[in-house]
């Protein structure tokens, strides 16, 4: 008998969690709100806001992502009034909404009907740009088209699964995406590594004047890195790295990495290989000058 109650009053709840969550009754609601006592109407809305969970949480147990092949996507461009859908990485979103940015006059409209992917990147809005491989980007791209993804999680609604590129006719992740989740890690990996760098070796802080050249200076919070330690700038040629950077190196105690050996010339990073001092600058400096 009590499991047949709980049965009936999930129903009850789940019928006026859509009824009450539906557009049109928004002005009824509010109307009927203003009319309770204010102890009455605490309540209300509590139980308005237990019927709009309630309606999420069928959503999520009833959603079900649509695969739409690439001749559907086409048709959701915004022209006409009608509804934008745009992919990305191969998921498909509702950008309606966003009309003005990718309607037929917005400034995204290339995006619009298809998948894009490369295309927000690099910058390159052309037929040619606006493709979905991505097999040959830089490595921070690929944390970038995680940004754009987080991006249009959280502000849109994803509707469904594009096959094709990424996904296949059942829906399951092709070679592409795999390859792209494994860039995706490794970009992530470098990522870590330089910013653990950073820390051992902080950016210093530079300027430019046409009279003086390029001075770089280091101090306890150059390159965003607070410390207790001030350091003095150097040249420092970054393993995968073209050109050398600037970094404050520390100038006494044990070298980075290596807090605990008992034996050490009390010199910090100043005999690190990977690092040169600048040319007519002094060895102790906390400031040089570069023509």
């Amino acid at each position: 008998m009590m499991c047949g109650k709980v049965i009936f009053f999930s129903c009850l709840v789940g019928f006026l969690a859509v009824f009450l969550s539906l557009d049109f009754f928004i002005p009824y609601r509010e109307a009927a709100a203003a009319k309770l006592p204010l102890k009455l109407k605490s309540y209300f809305d509590d139980f308005v806001n237990l019927c709009s969970s309630h309606l999420e949480f069928l959503k999520y147990l009833t959603f079900s992502p649509k695969l739409f092949s690439k001749t559907e996507v086409k048709r959701f461009t915004g022209v006409d009034g009608d509804s934008v859908y745009l992919a990305l990485l191969g998921r498909v979103y509702d950008v309606t909404r966003g009309r003005k940015h990718y309607g037929p006059d917005g400034g995204y409209h290339g995006f619009a009907g298809q998948d894009g992917t490369r295309a927000f990147v690099t910058g390159d809005f052309t037929p040619d740009g606006l493709i979905e491989d991505v097999s040959d980007l830089q490595l921070e791209d690929y944390l970038g088209l995680q940004g754009w993804q987080q991006f249009y999680e959280k502000d849109y609604k994803y509707v469904g699964k594009l096959v094709g590129h990424f996904y296949d006719k059942d829906g399951n992740p092709t070679e592409a995406m795999n390859q792209y989740l494994i860039k995706l890690a490794e970009a992530k990996s470098e990522k870590k590594k330089d910013q653990d760098d950073a820390r051992r070796f902080p950016p210093c802080n530079s300027e430019w004047r046409q009279d003086e050249g390029t001075r770089f200076w280091c101090s306890t919070l150059s390159g965003g890195v607070e410390r207790d330690w001030v350091g003095v700038p150097r040249q420092y040629f970054q393993p995968g790295r073209t050109y050398p950077r600037c970094a404050c190196v520390r100038t006494t105690g044990p070298p980075s990495g290596q807090d605990d050996l008992a034996l050490h010339d009390n010199r910090g990073d100043l005999d690190n290989p990977k690092l040169k001092l600048y040319d007519g600058c002094e060895p102790t400096a906390e400031s040089c000058h570069v023509p």
